[in-house]
């Protein structure tokens, strides 16, 4: 019996590891997927959410408009690798030359949180605080990520979290 105990101990915790990783089987992470909104629908609603917060913070701190630059593209998903037409998307990145002024940042926070808040991005991340120089993230229960940074010029961009894709 002494000589069987080291091979059960070593055949259960090879079993235990032997699941996918990242939150079960591909069939269980496909059926989390499906619960999300499809990315289209996500991204449509994200663009929503920056065109908001833009026109807020120009509004509200007299700041000037922001032009879009582009920089978007889509990549599989680490979390959910496994699983077919699972992607995450860059949404365009819009910038506003000249920085908001230091006296601002916190109202510009404050409109960024609320904005931010009602598509479920309410885990604040202050990267960078310094004067001069501020950077937030605001991520949501999806992975996804919204940035604002303001230093030479102001800087908004949002990553959307994993979602699947619907071939049409």
């Amino acid at each position: 019996m002494r000589r069987l105990a080291p091979l059960i101990l070593a055949a259960a915790l090879l079993t235990g590891c032997a699941g996918q990783p990242d939150g079960g089987s591909m069939e269980d992470q496909l059926n989390a997927l499906r619960q999300r909104p499809t990315l289209g629908e996500v991204t449509a609603d994200y663009d929503r959410m920056q065109q908001e917060l833009r026109e807020r913070l120009v509004a509200e701190l007299g700041l000037p408009e922001f032009s879009d630059k582009g920089n978007t593209g889509q990549s599989a998903c680490t979390d959910f690798a496994d699983v077919p037409g699972a992607e995450q998307r860059t949404l365009a990145t819009w910038m506003q030359e000249g920085g908001i002024p230091d006296e601002k940042w916190e109202r510009a926070l404050q409109i960024a949180t609320e904005v931010g808040s009602t598509r479920g991005f309410t885990e604040l991340h202050v990267v960078t605080d310094r004067p001069g120089d501020h950077k937030i993230e605001l991520h949501n229960s999806y992975g996804a990520k919204l940035q604002l940074g303001s230093a030479a010029n102001t800087v908004l961009s949002v990553r959307t979290g994993c979602h699947l894709v619907v071939k049409g």
